[in-house]
């Protein structure tokens, strides 16, 4: 299991990585010129198009297998509203940034509408096809759903469109993956951590395997993660950050105690969701890692706070 597990992460890695270089070079070289119907796809296809990709296939992946959750804890979320108001919130961002860039046009409000007539419409799909059996529980799992998968993964969109812009997306893919490899590092932290010296368990009832030992390895690997290898960013010019605060180093410091936590807590929310659906993982799609859940659950609640951190606090 831990030979195909770690084939399986090694394998996705770097998948993962590729697909993001890969548009972050895209991003930096001149755009071509391809006109249709008077819009010139050239900036649309090679600015972001490729990570917004990843991350719509990621979130809509995870969706199906929240939907199959709370379905399990016999709540009928409608699949077809999930799953498009979902990925309106994934690829809002690549929108409003590139619609931007041709004709200034941006819109913050655009993101709550969507969210809106996503309730709407749930609302009244639960009236046709089924009354008011459950409507409370059904229509809020959805909007739950679509706010988890989609509206937090739209931050990784965001993360990769509004961080330097001016580098032509190259600093944009780099947080990103900054950001993401302190989160995943903190799980292994925390993994070998446990193993080694795990005496105390942190939340029996939701995490048996999880240790406060654990905890706090992985807290203290990822700090000096983000310490190295954001000191190096730093110094190659990729990352700058501000006076005061959040100066170098002590930026790096919060960012790596951040994403540490809200790696952590990511973990426990999808614990949560499996145990109230009483299934050990989300799914069987990654082989020797489970479900895509499974890998997204942590970089999922920490993408707010890493572009919160990035554009509005280390700025």
């Amino acid at each position: 299991m831990l030979r195909q597990r770690v084939l399986s992460g090694s394998l996705l890695t770097v998948g993962v990585i590729a697909l993001l270089l890969a548009d972050g070079w895209l991003a930096s070289r001149p755009y071509p010129q391809w006109p249709l119907a008077g819009i010139d796809l050239g900036p649309w296809l090679c600015n972001g198009a490729l990570s917004t990709l990843l991350v719509l296939v990621l979130s809509a992946l995870a969706a199906r297998e929240v939907i199959g959750f709370v379905r399990m804890a016999g709540y009928r979320p409608n699949r077809v509203v999930v799953q498009l108001f979902a990925a309106g919130l994934v690829v809002g961002p690549y929108l409003s940034f590139n619609l931007r860039q041709e004709a200034d046009w941006y819109d913050e409000s655009w993101g709550m509408l969507w969210v809106a007539i996503a309730l709407g419409l749930a609302f009244l799909l639960q009236a046709i096809r089924r009354g008011t059996q459950r409507a409370t529980l059904n229509v809020a799992s959805a909007i739950f759903i679509i706010v988890y998968t989609g509206g937090l993964a739209g931050y990784m969109t965001r993360l990769r469109m509004e961080v330097g812009v001016e580098s032509g997306g190259f600093t944009g893919i780099a947080v990103l993956l900054f950001s993401n490899f302190l989160v995943k590092v903190n799980d292994v932290g925390a993994f070998f951590s446990g193993r080694l010296l795990g005496r105390h368990k942190l939340i029996p009832w939701l995490s048996p395997k999880k240790t406060w030992e654990g905890f706090f390895g992985g807290v203290a690997v990822t700090v000096v993660c983000s310490l190295t290898i954001g000191h190096w960013l730093h110094h190659a010019g990729v990352i700058t950050f501000p006076e005061g605060p959040f100066a170098h180093p002590w930026g790096l410091l919060w960012f790596g105690l951040l994403m540490a936590f809200f790696s952590v807590a990511g973990d426990l929310v999808a614990s949560l969701l499996k145990r109230d659906a009483t299934v050990k993982d989300s799914g069987d799609s990654i082989p020797g890692m489970g479900g895509v859940l499974d890998v997204l659950d942590s970089p999922l609640l920490a993408a707010p706070m890493a572009w919160f951190f990035w554009t509005r606090l280390a700025v």
